[in-house]
């Protein structure tokens, strides 16, 4: 009686998605091989040198600060694996020139920062719209395509920028607080795309960080206290070396008979045959390496899942964090001088159309907990518009990320449809948990539910961004806070109407005196 052959899986990609993927699949009944064409496992995620008065200290590529609420599978997976996590306090500022705006757990401790800002008639609009949107913000989530006046394009189609305009906010809001938040919350700089980005995936990505549920201004955080690089040699450490296969890039996959397909390397391999294969790599990679075997729709819908490539600069030089030393955040949001948006333009929420530039700096001291007495002060900025003092620069990298636009997302939405179809199945996930969580819950939900792996903890499922069926539960209190709002809200436009006509009607008694 012939003996039957485990099924061999092939994961191709050795990103933080292909490990989690590799680690739960490693104990089950498959022939499981991973395959990476650099010479290191984790993709974006690594350490590297940072010399300060000729002492070396490891800084990792990626932060390892996260919101534990929004992440439940990493904190599960830090847990069963002992790695120890840590509060830490966070803020995040941003600067346009010579005004810095600075957002900790309160509206009132970030305003005190910097005082001076109250004898602006903007920073007192930009609170309001802070508080109006942080309490009245979900609403968009009950509204359907009339009361949104969409007769005929999905609620979906609802933009950013068609949302904060109808609803009158001022381009602060968006320029000094919205697009900072999530620069920081989803690792990326979304000042490029974040005008046409569905609105109610933004709320919906919102909640899942539980701004509408709490009282204060931005998450509370905690810190993988061993790093993120540590975390993947963690997780990988018991990996069998024959099925680990660095240095080997996959370039095509093609079928090798019903039910195989062939795998061809770079490197000198053989007995490539695999059963199925996870793809733990970007959609235009997939492509590349599927090439003509595919069909229309898995290419309409791989095409649909955009990536862009950002630029990493690792530094000391402070021009990207200003104020002083004390003052510093854990992050820090530049707007170029030639910013574009106006003071309290409220007609339309982003300003006029003329494109602005952005980036995003982490105070790695403080995020990583690397001691300035020990490393000097360290920076790592992401897309920076105008280049660090090269004599303060220790290293520039490149990584791809999702390009997150309505198409994308709607790609997303259709992937589970093509999901583990003729043996194939792919890792992309995006759901604004943020980058460790969603690249956790890719790998663990592939290995679970198309393999039927088992995992030590409880695996929570996120709902796509584009899904907004959750009911909305409010209390009594939420409630009345909410009521008091809008009516403080409609008071406030109906007294700044009322002292324009006023003003206009002063001008034309000046008008006809003189």
């Amino acid at each position: 009686m012939p003996v039957l052959r485990p099924e061999r899986v092939a994961i191709i990609g050795g990103g933080c998605t292909g490990i989690t993927c590799f680690w739960a699949l490693q104990n089950t009944s498959y022939d499981v091989h991973l395959f990476e064409a650099s010479s290191n496992l984790g993709g974006r995620i690594r350490s590297v040198p940072f010399e300060y008065n000729g002492q070396w200290t490891d800084v990792d590529t990626e932060s390892p600060s996260f919101n534990a609420e929004a992440s439940p599978n990493l904190v599960s997976l830090l847990r069963f694996l002992g790695i120890t996590t840590s509060l830490m306090p966070f803020s995040f500022s941003t600067s346009d020139g010579g005004n810095i705006v600075e957002w900790s757990k309160n509206v009132f401790k970030g305003v005190l920062q910097h005082p001076w800002a109250l004898c602006k008639k903007e920073t007192y609009g930009m609170l309001l719209d802070v508080i109006w949107f942080k309490y009245l913000g979900q609403d968009l989530l009950l509204m359907d395509n009339q009361k949104l006046d969409l007769p005929l394009a999905p609620p979906e189609y609802f933009c950013v920028d068609e949302y904060l305009s109808r609803e009158r906010y001022s381009s602060s809001l968006m320029g000094k607080y919205i697009s900072p938040l999530l620069s920081v919350l989803w690792r990326t700089n979304v000042l490029d795309y974040i005008s046409q980005f569905p609105a109610k995936a933004l709320i919906q990505c919102l909640r899942n960080h539980n701004h509408f549920r709490s009282l204060e201004l931005i998450p509370k955080w905690r810190r993988i206290d061993l790093g993120t690089s540590r975390f993947m040699r963690t997780m990988t450490k018991d990996f069998k070396p024959a099925h680990i296969h660095l240095h080997t890039r996959v370039e095509s996959v093609h079928r090798a008979g019903e039910t195989e397909y062939q795998i061809v390397t770079s490197g000198d391999q053989s007995d490539l045959n695999f059963d199925r294969i996870i793809f733990a790599i970007d959609g235009r990679d997939i492509l590349k390496i599927l090439h003509s075997n595919i069909d229309a729709k898995e290419k309409e819908i791989l095409q649909g899942l955009r990536v862009l490539t950002n630029r990493v600069v690792l530094h000391s030089d402070s021009i990207f964090v200003p104020g002083t030393d004390y003052s510093w955040t854990a992050c820090n949001y530049v707007l170029s001088l030639t910013n574009p948006y106006k003071q309290h333009d409220r007609k339309n929420a982003l300003g006029p159309k003329t494109r602005s530039k952005s980036c995003l700096t982490s105070n790695v001291n403080s995020l990583q907990n690397i001691p300035t007495s020990r490393a000097g002060r360290i920076f790592i900025t992401l897309n920076p518009f105008t280049p660090p003092n090269p004599r303060l620069v220790q290293g520039v990298w490149e990584f791809t990320d999702s390009e997150l636009r309505t198409g994308t997302l709607i790609a997303q939405n259709g992937l589970r449809s093509i999901q583990n179809k003729r043996g194939l199945t792919y890792g992309f996930r995006w759901t604004g948990c943020g980058f460790l969580e969603d690249s956790v819950t890719a790998g663990l939900e592939i290995a679970t539910k198309y393999f039927g792996a088992q995992v030590p903890f409880e695996l929570v499922h996120h709902d796509d961004p584009m899904d907004s069926s959750e009911a909305l539960h409010l209390g009594l209190v939420g409630q009345l806070v909410r009521t008091a709002i809008s009516l403080v809200r409609i008071y406030g436009l109906l007294l700044e109407i009322s002292l324009l006509v006023l003003f206009k009607i002063r001008i034309q008694a000046l008008t006809v005196l003189f």
